[in-house]
């Protein structure tokens, strides 16, 4: 048994130690990029699933492109 406010690598089972963890940033993009897929692009939809203004889904894409280079415009 552990110990502490801490939990030991060594006393999880093998399905948590094979799981890379994420940032929370890295996490949401992943989960809206996600959505967007569903929603084959659907701001508007994406917005009303992931319980958000579309306004702000905007800012998020907009701040990710200009951050990343993975995004590019379809032109």
């Amino acid at each position: 048994m552990n110990e502490g406010l801490q939990i030991a690598a060594g006393i999880l089972p093998e399905t948590c130690k094979a799981y890379s963890l994420k940032t929370l940033a890295a996490f949401e993009r992943d989960y809206i990029e996600h959505i967007l897929q569903i929603c084959q692009g659907d701001i508007h939809q994406a917005a009303g699933i992931l319980d958000i203004a579309p306004s702000t889904l905007y800012r998020k894409l907009a701040a990710w492109e200009k951050t990343n280079f993975k995004f590019h415009s379809k032109t």
